[in-house]
C-alpha cells in the first residue's frame, strides 16, 4: 500500500508535465507560424505587392499583438485600396477599425467606424453589439438600449444584447429620473 502512493503521485506528476510540455510546444509553434506570416506579409508590402488584403492581414496580426497604432495604420491603408463593391469585406474592415479604436479608448472614432460598418450592412450584429458596448462605456444608455434592441431584432438569442439591454434600460431610466 505504501509503495502504490508514490508511484501514483509520480505518474500523475509525469502526465501533468507531459501535457504542459505539449501545450507549450503548441504555443511556440503557433507563435512561430504567426511570426513567419508577419515577416512574409511585410516582405510582400516592401516588394510592391501592396494589395489591400496584405495590409488587412498584417493589421490583424498587429491587432492580436496589441500593437494598435500599427494595426490602424495598416487597416487605413487597406481601406484606401479596398474594392468599394465588397460591402461584406468593407463592413468587416470598418468593424475591425472600430474595435481597434475601442481598445485604444478612442471612443468617438470607434463609434464612427462601427456606424460605417452598419451603414454598409444594417444587419451586422457584431458591429451593432460593439456599437452598443461603446455607447454603454460612454454612459450613452439610451443609445445603447436602442442599439441592443436592433441586435435582438436580427438575432433574438444574442447573449450579449440579452444580458445588457435591461441593464442599460434601467440606467437610462435612472438618468431621466435624475437619480444618477
Amino acid at each position: 500500500m505504501q509503495s502504490i502512493f508514490p508511484l501514483f503521485y509520480s505518474s500523475i506528476l509525469f502526465l501533468s508535465l507531459i501535457i504542459l510540455s505539449l501545450y507549450l510546444v503548441g504555443q511556440l509553434r503557433m507563435t512561430q507560424k504567426v511570426e513567419k506570416r508577419r515577416v512574409s506579409l511585410e516582405t510582400k508590402l516592401k516588394t510592391n505587392q501592396r494589395f489591400y488584403d496584405n495590409f488587412y492581414k498584417l493589421g490583424q496580426i498587429y491587432l492580436r499583438k496589441d500593437l494598435y497604432e500599427k494595426a490602424i495604420s495598416l487597416f487605413r491603408e487597406s481601406l484606401k485600396n479596398w474594392d468599394k463593391n465588397d460591402k461584406i469585406g468593407l463592413g468587416s474592415l470598418y468593424n475591425t477599425l472600430g474595435f481597434t479604436y475601442f481598445k485604444l479608448k478612442q471612443y468617438k472614432y470607434a463609434i464612427y467606424y462601427y456606424v460605417q460598418a452598419i451603414k454598409l450592412l444594417p444587419d451586422y450584429t457584431l458591429a451593432l453589439t460593439n456599437l452598443g458596448l461603446v455607447y454603454e462605456t460612454n454612459k450613452m444608455y439610451s443609445e445603447a438600449h436602442t442599439t441592443y434592441a436592433k441586435v435582438l431584432n436580427y438575432e433574438k438569442e444574442n447573449k450579449i444584447a440579452l444580458s445588457r439591454i435591461n441593464i442599460v434600460k434601467e440606467k437610462a431610466k435612472l438618468i431621466r429620473d435624475g437619480r444618477i
